[in-house]
């Protein structure tokens, strides 16, 4: 197979999107190309007569396949609003779990309160005086 013809059958590879060489997804060009032929890069050159054709190929995959790579103004509008009504919705879902926490806080708290009140009771109860929250606390919880 001569030079060329590895030229060309890279090419295709990289068009096709099945590189045996460079990473997938590399950009077309002549060092790619030669990269993927098993060539030096900058082996292309437009210097020599018989790469001519070759380099119109090239620049011609390239220009496709930036053509396909970058979406068009509607598609990019689209894309945001997408991407706007998925955080929308995220929101929307962090919003509900952070109220139904603030809930279950506030409930905790009151619990909390109202085990203290019985505990004050029960111990007021067994001493047979009544005492505030900070001499229950002084006495039983230090």
């Amino acid at each position: 197979m001569s030079a060329l013809e590895n030229y060309r059958a890279a090419l295709h590879r990289l068009m096709n999107g099945r590189p045996q060489i460079v990473p997938k997804g590399s950009a077309i060009n002549k060092d790619t190309v030669a990269l993927e032929a098993g060539r030096k890069r900058g082996s292309i050159k437009k210097s020599r007569a018989e790469n001519a054709e070759l380099i119109a190929e090239i620049e011609a995959a390239a220009a496709n396949q930036s053509a396909q790579i970058k979406p068009s103004a509607a598609q990019e509008v689209e894309k945001q609003k997408s991407l706007k009504k998925a955080a929308h919705g995220q929101i929307t879902s962090l919003r509900k779990d952070y109220e139904l926490a603030l809930s279950k806080i506030v409930s905790l708290v009151h619990e909390n309160y109202m085990l203290q009140q019985q505990l004050i009771e029960q111990a007021s109860e067994q001493r047979g005086n009544v005492t505030g929250l900070d001499d229950f606390r002084n006495r039983h919880l230090s």
